[in-house]
């Protein structure tokens, strides 16, 4: 089987993908992963090939096409006219090689293309023939974002469905702490469901359901001040793949986190003492702020800060992609 999964709502996202490698004749050294991100790395024949290979014991196996810029808006970039073929001659294109594949797929081997955080640009060829295969060979899962009327109404079914009962003040309080996401909805849900309990009040609903973005936003922060890789990427990865913040919406976040330590920083390059700045800047906490910025001078980040704000203009305009624009951002600090 062929399974195309994308969609913005990444949580519910990854746990189709987590579900389909999961099953239990699927061990995990027979799971291989590609990346298909860069147009130049990539190579359609061989993932094909991957997927065609006759496993010598019948075992069932799994090949996950991560990221694939070919199923991107404006990830394939086309140079004049395609080549002319011959009368009855095959297509040897990505399209042409995807679309004999999907007439006869592997009966051992699922082919999994993982959109995650994106959906599948529907103009591209390679899409064009995943559709054409659909219901058949492909099964498309898409997992989109709700509108705030959709996840009203998926809320109250759902509680309906698993027979919940949550009183009137734990009911406001559930929907206070989703604020709006789908995805802290589905996770709200599987704390629910772990739970196991069916009658809740506000008090179970404030221990169950976690309102913690913005402490993980305070640690990206400071990880990413303090030149920590490691937890600047765990902290934003969670964020983004678990609490399913947009990475547009993380920028002007960190931005504040940085324009509040460079407003202690510049002052104090200039001589003021902390109650001085906290007078003139409204910096409470500025030797908190001094020992966030580390190694890091009023100009480093003020750069930073215009970075940022190039970024956010470029996504807006859809110069850039938002999460490609966002980590290379991060990493050239770090």
């Amino acid at each position: 089987m062929i399974y195309l999964l994308d969609g913005k709502e990444t949580y519910l996202l990854a746990k189709k993908k987590s579900e389909l490698l999961s099953r239990e004749e699927l061990i995990p050294e027979n799971i291989m992963t590609v990346d298909a991100s860069s147009r130049t790395d990539f190579s359609m024949r061989e993932v094909l090939a991957m997927c065609s290979t006759v496993s010598l014991f019948s075992e069932a196996r799994a090949v996950v096409v991560d990221n694939p810029f070919f199923l991107k808006t404006g990830g394939r970039k086309t140079t004049g006219k395609p080549a002319k073929r011959k009368k009855n001659e095959p297509d040897q294109s990505d399209a042409g090689l995807l679309e004999s594949y999907c007439r006869m797929p592997s009966d051992s081997t699922d082919l999994i293309i993982y959109c995650f955080g994106y959906d599948a640009d529907k103009r591209t060829k390679e899409y064009q023939v995943l559709d054409q295969y659909r219901n058949h060979s492909v099964t498309h899962i898409h997992c989109g974002e709700m509108s705030p009327f959709e996840l009203e109404r998926a809320i109250n079914d759902t509680l309906r469905r698993k027979k919940y009962r949550i009183d009137p003040e734990g009911l406001a309080e559930f929907k206070a702490r989703i604020a709006g996401s789908t995805t802290a909805f589905y996770r709200a849900m599987d704390k629910l469901d772990l739970y196991g309990e069916k009658n809740l009040n506000a008090e179970d609903i404030r221990h169950l359901v976690p309102a913690e973005a913005e402490v993980d936003i305070w640690k990206l922060g400071n990880s990413f001040l303090a030149g920590n890789s490691a937890e600047t990427f765990r902290t934003y990865r969670d964020l983004v793949e678990l609490q399913g913040m947009a990475v547009q919406g993380l920028i002007p976040l960190l931005a504040s986190q940085i324009r509040g330590v460079y407003n202690s920083v510049v002052c104090h390059e200039a001589g003021m003492s902390f109650d001085m700045i906290r007078q003139y800047a409204g910096r409470m906490y500025p030797d908190k702020d001094l020992r966030s910025a580390g190694r890091n001078n009023s100009g480093r980040l003020l750069k930073m800060l215009k970075e940022l704000a190039d970024l956010d203009q470029k996504i807006k305009t859809g110069r850039i992609n938002e999460r490609d624009g966002f980590e290379s951002f991060l990493m050239r600090y770090l």
